[in-house]
């Protein structure tokens, strides 16, 4: 099980990242239905009859869940697409509101970063244009990493803006495994 740790930059923060498992599975959950419910004005779901969203990514087999602690707190959430040959896609991201005005995603995006290098794929459907200045910010500001920014054809969610960078392993970067 994934679990590491890092001293936030603001305010003395102690974050931490672990896998989901079955232990905390439901609390990837809940934070998913509220990723779901923000994105829907966009997305123009609608939740079912128990007032639950359909996820769009399933925890499980190549897709990694993860679930950011800050003081304990849940803060974050993250699905992680693990292609193999050190590829990886961020499918979903997700930062409580009343954590975002302290770069807490920020700070979660680069300790994942930090953690798997290699090559790195970011997708933003159409409408969530402050997604895609969140994700420029993040891997401007992350190990002087250069991205490349284009429009995809996704076959799932149609038009995107897409971010691909590489994250290689530096001396700034305690450890960098590389999933299969």
């Amino acid at each position: 099980m994934l679990d590491f740790r890092q001293k936030s930059i603001s305010k003395g923060h102690n974050m931490r990242v672990v896998t989901i498992t079955k232990a905390n599975i439901h609390t990837y959950l809940n934070l998913a239905q509220c990723y779901e419910a923000e994105f829907s004005s966009i997305t123009l779901k609608k939740p079912n009859e128990m007032g639950v969203f359909e996820l769009d990514t399933q925890i499980g087999k190549d897709i990694e869940g993860l679930l950011l602690l800050v003081d304990d707190v849940p803060a974050a959430i993250a699905a992680i697409a693990i292609k193999g040959d050190a590829r990886y896609e961020v499918c979903e991201f997700y930062v409580i509101p009343s954590f975002r005005s302290v770069t807490i995603g920020r700070q979660f995006a680069h300790m994942i970063w930090r953690k798997y290098c290699g090559k790195w794929e970011i997708k933003q459907i159409e409408g969530a244009e402050y997604a895609s200045e969140f994700w420029r910010k993040s891997i401007s500001a992350f190990e002087r990493t250069t991205y490349i920014e284009d429009r995809y054809e996704d076959p799932y969610w149609g038009i995107v803006t897409r971010q691909q960078f590489r994250v290689e392993k530096s001396l700034n970067m305690e450890t960098c495994d590389y999933k299969e």
